[in-house]
Order: C-alpha cells, then sequence, then structure tokens
C-alpha cells in the first residue's frame, strides 16, 4: 500500500481553491495546441485568424450574457470560440461547461476527436485532467479543479435542471433535435442564469437555413437576411461586421459575407458563361476583390495584412481610415458578429470564386441548387434565397413572351417529347414538353400540347359516353394508350414527318382505388410490350432526399398497405420540392437560355394560372389559395422524367439517337399527318384542355 506525502496532497487540492487568472481569455486559450500549417502541434495562434481574437475576449466579458457568431467553414471559428475557450476555462477559470453538438452522435464524435485530441495534445489541459479513469468518460470529463465538461445536443432533457457556467452551442444552424435553435438558446441562457454576470452563452455556426423573401434588401449594412437560426440570434445582438483597410487607398470597407466586392457578370450571363468557358480560368478572372472606394482589384496575397489590420464594429459606429471607432453601438446584451467568407484564413479567394463558379454550371446544367446553396452558406456565410423564391411568378409576364407556332404540331428545335400524366378522381390531365437544345447548346423546354380528357369508351346508353372514373375502371385508364402512349405529333415543317412520345410520366396518387388501377394499368402495358416508357410518379416530402429514386415497392408483406404493389412496378419517387425549385425558376426566365420555358400563344390564361398556383414557403411549396396547380404538377414530373432518362448529361454534340436533330433522329418519320395550318389561332379553342376532347 502506498501513501501520499503533504506536498502531493496539496498539489492535489491546489486546483480547486486557486482564484481565476485575470488574464484575457485569448492569452489563456493559448495553453490549447493545435496542428499548424506545417502539420506539427503547437499552441493556438490568435494570429492566425486575428478577427477571431475579440469574440474570443468577448466571451470572458461581464457586459454580455452571450457571444455569437456567424461565419464561413474553414475560417477559426470552432477551434477558438469552442476548443479555445474550453482551453481558458480548465487552465484559468474553472467552472462546469456543456458542449452542445447538432446531435448524440455528432456530439460522441466531438468528444473523442476535438476534445479527447486536444487535451492528449496539450500538457496544461492534460495535467489537469482528472487521474481517475472514471471521471474520463465520452459525454463527462471530470477535471483536478473540479470542473465537469458535459457533451449534449439539442434536447430538452440535456439542456433542463442543471446549473452550467458555459454553454457552448456549436454548429447551431444544422442542430436536429427536438428543441428549436431559439428554444435551444434560450435553455442555455436559462442554464447559465445561476451565475449572474459570470455565465456565458457562445453559439457559432455557418448560415444553413434559407429564406423566401426574394426582395429583400437590408435597411441597414449590418443586417443580416430574414432567415431563422444564426441569422435570427445575430439579429438579436449588437451585429458587428468586420472592417480591413484597402491596401491602396487606406479606406476602411466590410468583408460581407456572400460574393459582393467580386466583379462577377449578372447572372443570366453568368449561367450561360459556365457551361461553355474554362472555369478556372474565369475564378483566376472575377478573384479580384474591388474596394468600393478607390475601384482598384486586389489581390488574396493582401488579405492576411488586411486580416492583422482589420476591426469589429457594431451598427451605430464609423469606422475611420486608422482603424478608430466612433459612435455607439446597440445596447444588448448579447455581442453578435457576422465575417464574410471572403475573410475566412484557410480559403483563398479564387478558391472561393471557383466553388460558387462549379455550383452555378450544376445549377445551369441540371437545375440541382443544393451545390449553390452549400457555397452560399459555408464558402460565402450566407444564408441562401432560392432561385425560386427571387423574383414572384408573373402569369402576365409569362403569356406576354408566348410565341407563335401551330397548335398540336412540334416546333422546331424540339429533339424529343416527354408527356405527363395528372389523374384526378373524374379526367386525366396530359402535358406534352418538348425538350431541345439552343444554338449554345443549352437544354430548353417548349409546351407542345396541353388537354384534359374526360369522357371514357363506356357507352353511357344514349349514343354518348359515359364520365372517366380511373379510381374504379381499369378500362378508362385504356384512353391513354392511344391519346398519349402511342400517340405522334406531326412537325412543323410541311414535310409530313412525325415524333413520337419518348417517355410518358403518369401521376399514380390520389382517390382510394387509384393506385391500384395504376399499378394494374402498367402491367396490362407490359403485356403488350408498351411499358418501357412508361414510369409511374409520385411526389416525395423528405426536401433532403435525391431528386429522384426508381424503387420496386412491394406492399404484399405490409397488412397496412393496400396499394396492390408487388415488387414487379417500376416507380418514380420525386423530390417535388427540390424539382419545383427548378420549374420555377426556369418558368420565370425572361430570355432564351438554360431551362427556358417556350409558350405558345394558343395556351389559355388558366394555363399560366396554375404554373404559379404555388407559394415557396420556409417550409417548402405550399398551393395556400388551395387554386389548380396540375399545369405546375405536370411539369415537375417532366423534370424527373428527364433526370430519370439522364438528359442533364448529354452531350449534345454527340446525342443519343432518339435526341437528335430531326434529319438524324430515327424516331422522326413521315407519317400520314396534314401539314401545319396557316394560322395557330384557328385551333385555340378545340384544343383547349379545360374544354376537354
Amino acid at each position: 500500500m502506498t501513501y501520499a506525502t503533504a506536498r502531493e496532497l496539496r498539489g492535489g487540492v491546489a486546483e480547486m481553491i486557486r482564484p481565476p487568472r485575470r488574464i484575457k481569455v485569448s492569452e489563456g486559450a493559448k495553453a490549447l495546441h493545435v496542428a499548424n500549417a506545417s502539420g506539427a502541434a503547437g499552441k493556438w495562434d490568435p494570429s492566425v485568424s486575428p478577427y477571431m481574437v475579440q469574440p474570443l475576449d468577448m466571451t470572458g466579458s461581464r457586459h454580455y450574457e452571450a457571444v455569437v457568431f456567424v461565419g464561413p467553414a474553414r475560417s477559426g471559428k470552432t477551434i477558438s470560440l469552442i476548443d479555445a475557450r474550453l482551453a481558458y476555462l480548465i487552465t484559468c477559470n474553472p467552472a462546469d461547461t456543456m458542449v452542445v453538438q447538432m446531435s448524440k452522435d455528432a456530439a460522441e464524435d466531438y468528444s473523442k476527436t476535438r476534445i479527447a485530441r486536444g487535451i492528449a495534445a496539450s500538457p496544461e489541459l492534460r495535467k489537469r485532467l482528472s487521474p481517475r479513469a472514471h471521471d474520463d468518460n465520452i459525454l463527462l470529463k471530470f477535471f483536478r479543479s473540479g470542473m465537469s465538461l458535459r457533451m449534449g445536443w439539442p434536447s430538452i432533457s440535456v439542456l433542463s435542471g442543471k446549473d452550467i457556467h458555459d454553454v457552448l452551442m456549436t454548429d447551431v444552424d444544422n442542430y436536429t433535435g427536438d428543441l428549436g435553435i431559439d428554444e435551444c438558446f434560450g435553455l442555455a441562457l436559462k442554464r447559465t442564469q445561476t451565475f449572474m454576470s459570470a455565465g456565458m452563452v457562445v453559439a457559432e455556426s455557418s448560415p444553413a437555413t434559407d429564406y423566401t423573401d426574394g426582395a429583400w434588401k437590408p435597411t441597414h449594412p449590418h443586417h443580416g437576411p430574414p432567415a431563422a437560426g444564426i441569422a435570427a440570434l445575430y439579429a438579436r445582438g449588437d451585429r458587428r461586421r468586420w472592417y480591413w483597410p484597402c491596401p491602396e487607398c487606406g479606406d476602411r470597407f466590410m468583408a460581407a459575407p456572400g460574393y459582393d466586392g467580386f466583379a462577377l457578370p449578372p447572372m443570366d450571363e453568368l449561367l450561360e458563361r459556365v457551361l461553355v468557358d474554362d472555369i478556372q480560368q474565369m475564378a483566376r478572372h472575377y478573384s479580384l476583390l474591388h474596394c468600393p472606394s478607390c475601384g482598384v482589384g486586389l489581390d488574396h496575397r493582401w488579405k492576411d495584412d488586411m486580416n492583422q489590420a482589420g476591426v469589429w464594429a457594431g451598427e451605430g459606429q464609423i469606422v475611420h481610415p486608422d482603424g478608430s471607432i466612433s459612435g455607439d453601438p446597440l445596447e444588448t446584451r448579447i455581442a453578435s458578429y457576422w465575417l464574410g467568407g471572403v475573410a475566412a484564413a484557410y480559403q483563398s479567394w479564387e478558391s472561393l470564386i471557383e466553388r460558387y463558379l462549379q455550383a452555378m454550371r450544376t445549377f445551369a446544367s441540371t437545375g440541382e441548387e443544393r451545390p449553390l446553396k452549400t457555397t452560399h452558406n459555408v464558402d460565402g456565410a450566407i444564408n441562401y434565397v432560392p432561385m425560386a423564391a427571387r423574383s414572384s411568378s408573373d402569369p402576365n409576364e409569362m403569356k406576354e413572351r408566348a410565341e407563335t407556332w401551330p397548335s398540336g404540331y412540334v416546333p422546331p428545335g424540339v429533339r424529343f417529347l416527354i408527356a405527363t400524366v395528372d389523374n384526378q378522381a373524374n379526367r386525366f390531365v396530359v402535358l406534352v414538353l418538348g425538350f431541345g437544345v439552343n444554338e449554345s447548346g443549352q437544354l430548353e423546354r417548349w409546351v407542345v400540347d396541353s388537354f384534359t380528357l374526360r369522357t371514357s369508351a363506356r357507352p353511357d346508353g344514349s349514343g354518348g359516353f359515359l364520365p372517366l372514373d380511373p379510381p374504379k375502371y381499369l378500362e378508362d385508364w385504356e384512353r391513354l394508350v392511344d391519346k398519349v402512349i402511342t400517340r405522334r405529333y406531326p412537325l412543323g415543317d410541311e414535310t409530313g414527318r412525325s415524333m413520337p412520345i419518348r417517355a410518358v410520366g403518369i401521376d399514380w396518387g390520389g382517390k382510394s382505388g387509384t393506385s391500384v388501377r395504376a399499378l394494374e394499368f402498367w402491367r396490362s402495358l407490359k403485356k403488350r410490350q408498351l411499358h418501357g416508357r412508361v414510369r409511374l410518379v409520385k411526389g416525395g416530402t423528405k426536401r433532403d432526399a435525391a431528386l429522384f429514386k426508381e424503387t420496386y415497392p412491394d406492399s404484399s408483406k405490409r397488412k397496412d398497405r393496400k396499394s396492390g404493389s408487388a415488387g414487379d412496378v417500376p416507380q418514380l419517387l420525386l423530390n417535388a420540392d427540390r424539382l419545383k425549385d427548378t420549374v420555377d425558376a426556369n418558368v420565370k426566365r425572361a430570355e432564351p437560355g438554360p431551362g427556358f420555358y417556350h409558350f405558345p400563344d394558343w395556351l389559355p390564361e388558366a394555363f399560366y394560372a396554375e404554373l404559379t398556383a404555388e407559394t415557396r414557403t420556409a417550409n417548402g411549396w405550399k398551393n395556400v389559395a388551395g387554386r389548380r396547380n396540375e399545369a405546375f404538377d405536370l411539369s415537375v414530373y417532366a423534370e424527373g422524367l428527364a433526370l430519370w432518362m439522364k438528359v442533364p448529361s448529354i452531350d449534345w454534340k454527340a446525342p443519343p439517337a432518339w435526341a437528335a436533330e430531326w434529319d438524324e433522329n430515327p424516331d422522326v418519320r413521315a407519317d400520314d399527318v396534314a401539314p401545319p395550318p396557316a394560322r395557330t389561332r384557328t385551333r385555340r379553342v378545340i384544343r383547349s384542355k379545360y374544354l376537354g376532347r
């Protein structure tokens, strides 16, 4: 048996009774050892990211109860406000602390990697860890001083009933627990309230929540977008921004979030150029940051010097060229900061612009917005406004740009046709879209036909036919065979040739019985070898899901499912919200280019009303007024079918035969069809989908 000496006992309890060290948080944080640029471990260096020094020091201020920081990824915000703050607390001011991660799994991972490795690599932290093995757990650690360090996540059970000196919330906008961000922040403030002015809440994140007011403009340069999450917490504080000097003229200007300051061309021009120009060359050309005072283009090599001379200023304050600040900040108990991605220490301006241009290319070629959202959030440090929300849909504007071509004929430019069918309780609504490319090789759309089938082939006993009833009668679905699936459309070139419908998407949701009839109809098509180009489609509600997924559902093993699926019928599950973003952005495009819709002048006004019936909200697309929206839904189905057909990846210099120009397309052939009429408006009425056929 061994015994401790008096010296050892005094040393063991000294940490418990030592008073806090009265030094700046950024000085005490140097006890943290991190990997530097060379890869070797060294003390945390505040000069690497000088914009983090004031926010970190403010966590030790008695004037504030919280520090909120919005910034880009790889800017050093987490290592400064979480890891370095912890290092200060452990070595200078021991107090119970909780780190709140976005989920329990993320909390465990953070503890095992960032926290455990940080302590192991830092001698000052390591020697203060309790030597007892049961005090060093993944979610709860104790130190010789008696300080506890908890790992938490946004759950009411985790953030209730505890007195905690510091609550450090990281990656706030990606929280996935049962608490909203505002609720989590409010509970964190309650946990620190016992410690009065000594308690501190830190919340840091890159912005990840969208906002849908495309017309929003800031009333003050320091205002953030009207988004929830970390942006809303920033708005509750004194709203500080980073100001740095121009090396040329010496004037101070804001390191703004997003891509302001780079002389990028307008959106329409950029969408065209990213499809044909070299992205890396474009990135080099546009990666000069322009001073708003003298207009000079600044190279990235000046960034570090500009950051070293930068200062933070709150709303209501003025920054002078010498770095001095005048004016009074907002009176609030929250110190809030927003750093633009342009100032991030670990990303070059060329890389910043290149990521943005690559995301623009993806959107221009496929309509997929997720890369754009990502680069706005993590690189530019700005909330994203979806393309669909950037301007209001104007049915009149769409109608005014309608073009003239014969109703029921394929206009020049169209390479192939996609038909989509929306089934209702008593009708089939059909939209036929033509897909083709313009002279620049950019994919565009043409509305070729739009109509409604209302009558069945079942006699009514008086010489007529009964109304359609798709949920009840399988034979009613047969009307789609000759009217859609096997139909050919004459070309508008007076050659007597025609084009088939390349793919058909049929909505199989709706009234009870519809899904069963849809499955039976597809199986009947398979027996006749008409099934290959036909897919049943359905819109999904999970926004994070893939744009489309081909599945073979089987409900025969589920007693609670009676859809009739038996694993033999392919079905396309579509991400409706994201595809609606694509369609809405495309139909709003006023000039020809990627995604542009060509509307014929024989379409009725009701078509445009349907196309704009839904509204983009923070929770996705909603038909707020309950208006008819079949044209919008059918266009979404067509986009999903185009993805299934791999249309966005087509090399238009060597397209597949079915997407070739008319003279080289084997699907285009002579047929017994009449030449197009001399005037287009003569058939408008009989072709109206609202009068049926």
